[in-house]
């Protein structure tokens, strides 16, 4: 099951999620992130096979502009057709922080462990690259109070509890208003990637500085069918 779930909103039944990515990344600096992206269908979907996006929707001449009647309107929706909740999809500077160098992950330690990102209130002088994820939802908008939850299963499977607020930012509305709620229940994840610009030896050298495990995981050729050899790292199965 991968579904997201857009609280009182026009569409609120769960909206199937078409592309999910969990991933790693080490960055230059020498900071270990995870990586959360994905993609729904198109929101009308979530009403049914009978449901026309054609439907029309009349609404008051006197009806006010404001973000809730935005965030209940199907024909505002419809216009911007599916979300994209991502930290990689616009930007490679986002994501879940889960050490710097000199601190060590272990995936043993991420078993129900809960994340809160960009908790709210936001000070005054946050600025959207500094949020943890970006959102395309009616429209480039804002989202922040992520809480998210790990939870190992067998096989290396994994479940995800997502939640969050959102802001219609395109609308010109900046409070965090607005719900959501994300449960993947069949998350894998994709390795860690790290710059292409370093040479195996290297990243190892890097990788043993912030795992603490590191003798748990190997390099895989990221595309073995093509003559350019990339890598990420991805741990061993059991």
């Amino acid at each position: 099951m991968r579904t997201i779930k857009f609280i009182d909103s026009a569409y609120p039944k769960e909206h199937q999620i078409e592309e999910f990515i969990w991933s790693g990344r080490l960055d230059e600096s020498g900071k270990l992130w995870f990586d959360l992206h994905l993609k729904t269908q198109d929101y009308y979907r979530s009403e049914g096979e009978e449901y026309s996006e054609e439907e029309e929707e009349e609404l008051e001449e006197d009806t006010p502009y404001t973000s809730m009647v935005e965030w209940q309107s199907k024909s505002v929706w419809d216009n911007y057709h599916q979300c994209i909740l991502s930290s990689v999809y616009w930007s490679d500077e986002k994501g879940i922080l889960l050490c710097d160098k000199g601190a060590f992950f272990s995936f043993d330690t991420l078993q129900k462990k809960a994340f809160l990102l960009d908790a709210l209130p936001l000070s005054d002088d946050t600025i959207e690259s500094d949020l943890a994820f970006g959102i395309y939802l009616l429209g480039h908008d804002l989202s922040a109070n992520h809480r998210l939850v790990f939870t190992a299963h067998d096989q290396g499977n994994w479940e995800i509890k997502w939640e969050g607020n959102i802001a219609l930012a395109y609308g010109g509305f900046y409070e965090y208003i607005h719900e959501f709620q994300a449960h993947i229940s069949d998350a894998t994840f994709d390795g860690f990637y790290f710059p292409t610009s370093w040479s195996i030896e290297e990243a190892t050298t890097r990788f043993k500085e912030v795992l603490a495990d590191f003798e748990n995981y190997e390099f895989v050729d990221r595309n073995p069918k093509s003559n350019k050899r990339e890598y990420k790292l991805m741990v061993l199965k059991n």
